[in-house]
């Protein structure tokens, strides 16, 4: 198996980040330097910003945890539902979910890594680095502008041009994690609530589309089972040669 397969097998989208063992935030630094240097993106224009909030921010990371709620009623929780802004019981149940995975750890149960009252929770977003993609303005920058790019505003609103650049970005620095021992996870579910503030989940007040997605690196918790999705398709039902 080629090195860039083993690294596309290690990267996974998993739940739980191990908290006693953190990377140095040079690490992550070098591995968003290489990201940005080779990863292409359209025009080389930025149409997006990456917030990095590290181990610092572990209580508004959790604060963020409580709106990435799972299970079938989890939209009573978004804006419009009967539990919106209902943080104290959000609080509850995201701490009776995380109560069941210490048993789990002690006893080795399965049944105590189930949803807890119907409940789960995307919990990477607490990892020890959470970068956020987000959209802004794209200009050319300071230093572009120096070598003479034209000033031009390249608006990605509508055409979600952004996103696609976002993505690459985003897939390239999980398997540049991958590369140095770390893992790198997606989450796109969640909700913005005024109730349960959040600078990290900020930029959903302008709308949901403004975060195109939340990345959490760290070093994966061997000690909690994570199920992978059996329900994939096959490549032929995705894949036409014409």
């Amino acid at each position: 198996m080629s090195e860039l397969k083993k690294l596309m097998k290690f990267r996974e989208n998993i739940t739980h980040f191990r908290e006693d063992k953190v990377p140095e935030k040079s690490q992550i630094q070098q591995i968003l330097k290489d990201a940005h240097d080779l990863i292409p993106v359209k025009n080389n224009m930025w149409a997006y910003s990456i917030d990095v909030y590290g181990p610092e921010h572990a209580d508004e990371k959790q604060s963020v945890a409580l709106q990435t709620v799972t299970g079938y009623a989890k939209r009573d929780f978004a804006p419009g539902g009967v539990e919106h802004d209902n943080i104290g019981k959000l609080q509850e149940l995201y701490d009776g979910w995380k109560e069941q995975r210490e048993k789990y750890k002690k006893d080795g149960n399965k049944s105590a890594v189930a949803k807890y009252k119907g409940f789960g929770f995307n919990d990477q977003v607490t990892a020890p680095y959470l970068l956020v993609y987000r959209q802004k303005p794209g200009y050319p920058t300071d230093k572009q502008l120096k070598k003479g790019y034209r000033k031009l505003l390249i608006n990605y609103h509508d055409s979600k041009q952004w996103y696609i650049s976002a993505s690459m970005h985003g897939y390239g620095t999980t398997l540049l994690a991958a590369e140095q021992g770390l893992h790198a996870s997606f989450c796109k579910c969640y909700f913005h609530s005024l109730a349960n503030f959040t600078n990290i989940l900020a930029p959903l007040k302008e709308g949901f589309d403004n975060i195109a997605f939340l990345l959490g690196i760290g070093y994966r918790d061997e000690s909690l089972p994570y199920n992978k999705n059996p329900n994939k398709s096959d490549v032929s039902e995705i894949v036409e040669w014409k």
